[in-house]
């Protein structure tokens, strides 16, 4: 049985002492006219909690320790069996009602980290197109740098100074991935100042791409 059932039955308990109840806190859903189905859940749970407060002698069953309001039924109805069952019945709905909360809360995190790591699988992807596009075109022209790393270490800094960054690319993009000077064997393929105008010309050439 649902919580929902379960509530909407027990309601049906509570309202079935309306004229006893009369000195209580309203039972206003005429459970009697309504099926299941349009049943107010959360308004009949105030209802009863306010009800079952009155009982008790307490302002706000709510926000007491269930181990305390046991002991207030035990010891205000001690061999009035209905009344105690009744209010125990509540308690013990009142349990289950916030463990569904918690599961739905559960739920609803879970879902939404889903949803999280979706948007950022998206977003990677479309960042490695971005660095696999334009270090393609750098690698096009030749030039003796790692294409992927500037792009990737250009757009981290982008993240957190768009303007920085893109000041850093277009006037000293080295700064992001070194100009390659040296090839594998250790062979010098640009001299200092031959890598310090490769610098400029890729300065250039990104800012030309880029815009």
């Amino acid at each position: 049985m649902s919580v929902s059932d379960r509530v909407f039955q027990l309601y049906q308990r509570f309202y079935a002492q309306k004229n006893i109840l009369s000195a209580a806190p309203a039972l206003s859903v005429d459970v009697d006219a309504m099926g299941v189905t349009e049943f107010p859940v959360d308004k009949a749970l105030q209802e009863m909690n306010s009800v079952a407060s009155y009982l008790m002698g307490q302002k706000d069953v709510a926000k007491l320790p269930f181990d305390r309001c046991v002991q207030i039924v035990k010891d205000s109805y001690a061999g009035q069996d209905f009344w105690q069952n009744l209010l125990y019945d509540y308690l013990e709905l009142k349990l289950d009602v916030e463990e569904a909360e918690l599961k739905k809360e559960g739920e609803e995190i879970q879902d939404q980290i889903s949803i999280s790591l979706l948007e950022l699988t998206d977003r990677e992807r479309r960042v490695e197109q971005i660095v696999n596009h334009f270090a393609a075109k750098i690698a096009e022209e030749k030039f003796h740098v790692d294409g992927q790393s500037l792009i990737r270490n250009y757009l981290k800094m982008m993240r957190q100074d768009a303007k920085k960054a893109w000041e850093v690319l277009t006037t000293n993009p080295a700064y992001f991935s070194p100009i390659v000077a040296h090839d594998d064997s250790d062979k010098v393929v640009l001299s200092p100042a031959q890598a310090t105008e490769e610098n400029a010309r890729l300065a250039h050439f990104l800012k030309e791409v880029r815009g």
